[in-house]
């Protein structure tokens, strides 16, 4: 099977779940009642209703919606490995929407009306679809037969220089991390006049925290040395990342391509990391471990330069 059609498929899994839902809600459709169960806080009697036919439409809507998305992955050129997490989460989660439709139908009509549902054993049908999130990952071809071709390699020549720094400025980080922060102050001062306090107080603290990490990206210095390569934020000297020279195998410069190492921002996926600012020139560093980083800064190619030469007379026997 070809890694194409393996892609296709692990995709088209996230079919079963809208299909699941429409073809309960028709087959049961003349015995269904208006209100169906829909919560319980243990497995006892249902504590929360909502009516038929909307919520069918809804998660119909919502799990075709992710299998549309689905599709829309399977199409475009991303990290193989990104979208083999991607298909599963969605189909994990899709698979829960559906798997609470059934367990909400079959509950009530077991029962005979919403207000006597008890959850029992369809609370297995409840759970039993999150082993979909495994499907995609294990149909979805690995990553060397997907992988759509390592970055557009520059030009290297390895440098006498013993040390680099370049930096990088994403203007779009700025100014979220701005809004966040003026946001989460927002949240923690009107906290008082509401009553909840300690809720919105906190929402606050989670948001002026994530304010400050998007101004630590919105800014960054990359500095190389004989001892290691070092990413930190230029704004707020958070460091970021830090990679001992003796650790590195090779070093290139390369055309840093977002969706081919995760998006933009803090990146992480199995076996690489980056730190994406914007498309376009990087240092990527591959590690004794095999593992890959890459950092999208200005003046990448001499930065790559001085990083290889360093790693290259470290290798060279001393006299």
């Amino acid at each position: 099977m070809s890694p194409r059609l393996r892609i296709w498929l692990a995709a088209l899994v996230l079919a079963l779940p809208p299909l699941a839902i429409a073809s309960t809600w028709l087959s049961l459709a003349p015995q269904l009642p208006e209100v169906i169960a829909t919560h319980w806080s243990g497995a006892d009697v249902a504590d929360g209703f909502s009516a038929t036919i909307p919520t069918a439409t809804w998660l119909l809507v919502a799990t075709s919606a992710m299998l549309v998305v689905a599709l829309v992955l399977a199409a475009v050129t991303i990290d193989g490995r990104l979208r083999a997490m991607l298909l599963s989460c969605l189909a994990a989660v899709s698979g829960m929407l559906a798997g609470a439709f059934i367990a909400s139908v079959g509950a009530t009509l077991q029962a005979g009306s919403a207000e006597d549902a008890v959850l029992g054993a369809w609370l297995l049908v409840l759970l039993a679809p999150l082993a979909l999130l495994l499907v995609p990952w294990f149909v979805h071809p690995r990553e060397e037969d997907v992988w759509a071709g390592p970055a557009e390699r520059m030009p290297l020549l390895l440098s006498d220089a013993t040390e680099w720094r370049g930096e990088l400025g994403s203007a779009v980080f700025a100014w979220l991390g701005v809004g966040v922060l003026v946001l989460g102050a927002v949240i923690a001062l009107v906290a008082p006049e509401t009553g909840a306090v300690a809720l919105r107080v906190l929402l606050g603290v989670v948001m002026a925290a994530a304010g400050l990490v998007l101004l630590a990206m919105a800014r960054i210095r990359v500095t190389i040395d004989g001892d290691a390569l070092r990413v930190r934020g230029a704004l707020l000297p958070v460091p970021l990342r830090t990679i001992a020279t003796d650790r590195i195998r090779a070093v290139d410069a390369a055309v840093i391509e977002p969706m081919h190492w995760g998006g933009w921002g803090y990146r992480g996926l199995p076996g690489q990391v980056a730190i994406v600012l914007r498309s376009g020139p990087g240092i990527v560093v591959t590690t004794r471990d095999g593992s890959r980083f890459a950092v999208t800064v200005d003046g990448a190619e001499e930065g790559a330069a001085v990083l290889a030469g360093i790693v290259e007379r470290s290798r060279q026997p001393r006299p």
